[in-house]
């Protein structure tokens, strides 16, 4: 399992794990399964670090409220 995760301040806004599902038919990729169902394909030689930053661009932007009179 790998855990990604973003910390504003300390204090963690957004995590995303993944379990790694094993090899594909390549016999040289390996399909992670995220937390939200989402399958990436991956070269395990291409480092952890890599595998992280797709983790983290299935991540979508939350939009949030502006306060009461701001601009």
């Amino acid at each position: 399992m790998i855990t990604v995760s973003i910390l504003i301040n300390g204090q963690p806004i957004f995590t995303r794990s993944a379990v790694n599902k094993g090899m594909v038919a390549s016999q040289v990729e390996h399909k992670y399964l995220l937390d939200d169902g989402t399958t990436l394909i991956h070269k395990r030689e291409d480092g952890a670090v890599k595998l992280a930053i797709q983790m983290l661009k299935t991540i979508k932007e939350q939009k949030v409220a502006k306060p009461c009179g701001s601009k």
